[in-house]
């Protein structure tokens, strides 16, 4: 079996690299404001920094459905999920100021 080579030291004096935890963590994405979820463990919105938060569309047990048509498919009858209800599709809605 081969196995990859161990990393490489740091240089001395060089700034602490990011550990895989914090260059995992990724912002929620912006999802129109009429998409909405229900899941079965967890919060609206982690504070713990995990990148918990439902926007991120990482959850097994969510459920999403679109306001405007009360369903699990928006208006112009594709799915409602985060990954999907961005910007670019013809029925997104930002968020109001």
């Amino acid at each position: 079996m081969n196995f990859p080579p161990p990393p490489e030291p740091p240089e001395p004096g060089a700034a602490p690299a990011a550990t895989s935890n914090e260059s995992a963590v990724a912002s929620p994405p912006v999802v129109c404001r009429m998409l909405r979820t229900k899941t079965a463990f967890g919060t609206y919105t982690s504070t713990a920094g995990d990148g918990g938060d439902w926007r991120m569309g990482e959850s097994s047990t969510a459920a999403y459905w679109c306001l405007d048509t009360m369903s699990t498919a928006g208006p112009d009858d594709q799915l409602a999920h985060p990954h999907r209800c961005c910007g670019g599709r013809a029925c997104f809605k930002p968020e109001l100021d």
